[in-house]
Formats: structure tokens, sequence, C-alpha cells
């Protein structure tokens, strides 16, 4: 009777241990399609996918140095005021590498950039455990010099308002984006200075939120898309870092680039699409890369984001597509 029982209690743990293996397999291979986002929707699936969502996150070992040392944020920030931004237009997600395309911003709507004070930028996140769940605090600080009228309107029209903030790291010239159109980041405090130690203004940002500063690859709009000429088929590069395609009368597919040159390695452009009765096409062909060769189709809307891979090539980052 004893060694039916032990039997039936082997063969028991073997099915269930068969079971969770199905199961985190399962996981794993939806964790690999889709990325960290979907991990988070199938945490339901059971303790076994545990070890899975830690398998896509991967082993972290040490770093340099160089990779430590604090001071690298670059004293120029970008900040966009939620106001800017176009909603019409499905904000940038990040993608599975943790990337964000370009902002849509209204027309005539620019990113605007602030010279900090050198050291003075903290890019800061906490989280504490509690007895339900865990508090999350990002925060993002710096300090502006001087005693400017420009300073005194920021803070005159902009307390408690919410931002999105781009900043840029110095030592790989990466951006880096906090805060999204739902959980922008808030100016929280300022604190301004005028006396014989200083004249300056300390800002607070703040937010509540899991994620974390993501890559921004999308383009730094200072300025009015350059014109694409209608019915063109040549995509001609200049100093603007947007392009909007234009109302072609006929079928139209960019078949050539030019203007690029050694100097604008690594630069991101955008073509915003113009959309019309024949929008433009763009296609990969031998100067432009495109994601698994889909085309891009300039829709009203639709978005294609490219950086400069050399002075003969473009390759696609990130894209929205409309229909």
């Amino acid at each position: 009777m004893k060694s039916f029982k032990h039997k039936f209690k082997r063969r028991l743990m073997l099915i269930s241990t068969f079971i969770f293996a199905v199961i985190g397999l399962f996981a794993c291979s939806i964790a690999i399609d889709y990325g960290m986002n979907t991990l988070e929707s199938i945490g339901v699936i059971g303790s076994g996918v545990s070890y899975c969502m830690m398998a896509a996150i991967g082993n972290i070992g040490r770093v340099s140095d160089r990779e430590t040392a604090g001071a690298q944020i670059s004293s120029r920030i970008w900040l966009i005021e939620l106001g800017q931004i176009d909603d019409s237009v499905q904000f940038p997600r990040p993608n599975a590498n943790g990337e964000v395309g370009t902002i849509p911003l209204k027309n005539g709507e620019y990113m605007h950039y602030f010279e900090t004070v050198d050291d003075s930028l903290e890019d800061k996140s906490t989280g504490s455990k509690g007895e339900i769940t865990t508090a999350v605090t990002n925060s993002f600080t710096f300090i502006m010099g001087g005693y400017r009228r420009q300073l005194q309107r920021f803070m005159e029209e902009h307390a408690g308002d919410r931002f999105i903030i781009i900043y840029q790291m110095a030592s790989d010239a990466q951006y880096y984006i906090i805060g999204n159109d739902l959980k922008p980041m808030l100016l929280k405090a300022f604190d301004r200075t005028n006396n014989k130690e200083s004249r300056s203004v300390s800002f607070t940002f703040e937010n509540n939120s899991f994620l974390q500063p993501q890559k921004y690859v999308g383009a730094i709009v200072k300025e009015s898309p350059a014109a694409i000429a209608a019915n063109a088929t040549n995509l001609a590069i200049t100093s603007a870092n947007q392009y909007q395609t234009g109302a072609n009368t006929a079928a139209t597919t960019i078949a050539t680039i030019s203007g690029l040159a050694a100097a604008d390695e690594g630069r991101i452009i955008e073509i915003v699409g113009g959309g019309g009765a024949n929008p433009t096409h763009i296609d990969s062909i031998a100067a432009i890369v495109l994601k698994g060769d889909v085309t891009w189709i300039a829709n009203a809307g639709s978005r294609l984001t490219l950086k400069v891979l050399d002075s003969e090539t473009l390759v696609e980052v990130s894209r929205v597509q409309t229909a």
C-alpha cells in the first residue's frame, strides 16, 4: 500500500512539473515576442512565470568607472509643456528596446531648451514597498543661473504645469526622455535666490510612475518642417530635422536622397506625412533601409523617423503609420 502511495505521489509531482514547465515556456515565448510591456499583462499566468520575467531582463554585470561617474547629463535640456503636444496623434510608446520616437507637436509649437548651471542636474528615482503596493517617485532637478525676466515668467506662468523632459548624456550623446502624455513630470517646486551667495532658480519636477527614463530617438523639433515639393522623388536633406511631404498630383515614390555628408552621421530626421489624394511612398532602396522592407505611406498623421548611418544611407528608427 505504501509503495502504491509513493508511486502515485511521484507521478503527481512529475505531472505538476511538466505543467509548470509548459506554462513557463509559453510565457517566455510571449516575453521574447512582445517585450517587457507585455510581461506585465501576463503575470497572472502564475508563479512559474517569475523565472521567465527575470530571464527577459538577463544578467546584469559590472560597469566601468566611466559609466558610474556622476555629472554626465548635458547642461542643455528640453521642456515640452503638455499643451504643446498634438493629442490628435498617438503619443509614441517605448518599443522593446526602451526607445521613444518623436513627440508630435501642434502646428507652430517647438521644443525650447534650458541651459542649466553646470553639474546642477539631478535625475533620481526612489521606490519603497508599502502595505499594499510600492510607491515610486521620479524627480528631476536643475538650477538656472541669473536674475532674468524669462525665468520669472516661467515661474509665474507654469507653476504646477506638466511637462515632458528630454536631456542628453554627455558620455555618449544619447538623448533620454522622462514622462509621457499620461504620466508627465509636474513642476513641483521652485526656489529663487537673489543674494550675496547666488542669483539663481532651482526647479524640481516629479511624477509617480514605475516607468523610468527611456531613450529618445526622435527629432528635436526646433522649427517648422521643411517642405518636400509636390511630386518630388528625391529627398533633399538640409539642416532641418523635419520634412513634410507635399500634395502630389500623381503617384509618387522617393527614389533617391541627396545632401548628406559625413558630418551628418548620427543625425535624426523625421518625415511627416502631408496626406492628400496621392501620398508619397517610401520603399527600402539602397539609400533608405526600412524595417522589414515595409513601405511607409505619407498619410496625414504618419511619421517616419530615420537616422543617418553614413553620407549615403538613412536607416529607419521608428514609424507611425496611419490609414
